[in-house]
């Protein structure tokens, strides 16, 4: 009955306790307990759930998975942002940045600049469509003045999932990443590609944790006697 309880509900030191204060037998402690934890390995890998989820489960409700860590809460912007990017400088003016935009090195695939002074300090963004069309008018506005001040960014030390959320409540999938000690220096980009591949990552040494290998059991071979001459 121990052994049940502890299996079907996934709490083997609950069977123990409920059964020794039924039988007040302490001798049974070791064989029941050692009873409860087979039985709880076993449902752990045979079941996806327990007694107390499987009927909730079978009404059509999602259940997230018992004893799972969030990957985006164990990983931190350093470790996924992209520190090559490139930055505006700040005084340069939108006449002087069209050979740049159109030189055959720049990383076409940048869709949005962060702007900075000359200590490397964040004032601001500008998304490369808008500053394309500046270029074509020929525009002889510093960016300083045309770009969106006070943009959202993220820290290096701040859990992914702190800028999943962030990005859901913006809108915005794109993140210029600064330094936590007020000094707004810029540090590099994140974006929701860049967490997209980190939970790729993760999900790949998941599988290979749990990837069963094959087991090969080699017994030795039987010397044959050969007749003698």
């Amino acid at each position: 009955m121990g052994a049940i309880l502890g299996g079907t509900m996934r709490s083997p030191f609950t069977g123990v306790v409920f059964a020794v204060e039924l039988t007040h037998d302490v001798n049974v402690i070791l064989p029941l307990l050692l009873a409860s934890v087979i039985a709880h390995a076993f449902t752990v890998l045979t079941l996806r759930g327990s007694i107390l989820t499987e009927k909730v489960a079978r009404r059509g409700y999602h259940l997230s998975r018992e004893y799972a860590v969030d990957p985006l809460e164990i990983l931190f912007v350093r470790e996924v942002m992209r520190p090559d990017v490139v930055a505006l400088p700040a005084d340069a003016s939108v006449s002087e940045l069209a050979e740049a935009l159109h030189d055959e090195h720049s990383p076409r695939r940048q869709s949005l600049y962060p702007v900075v002074d000359g200590d490397k300090k964040l004032i601001g963004v500008i998304p490369r469509h808008e500053l394309r069309e500046l270029v074509h008018l020929r525009d002889g506005k510093q960016l300083a003045d045309i770009v969106r001040h006070d943009p959202q960014v993220a820290y290096p030390d701040e859990p992914l999932r702190v800028v999943v959320y962030r990005m859901a409540e913006t809108g915005f999938t794109r993140f210029p990443v600064v330094e936590h000690d007020g000094s707004r220096k810029l540090m590099g980009l994140v974006s929701l590609d860049d967490l997209l591949k980190a939970r790729t990552q993760t999900l790949e040494a998941e599988r290979r944790r749990e990837r069963v290998l094959p087991l090969r059991l080699k017994f030795p071979l039987r010397r044959q006697n050969t007749p003698s001459a």
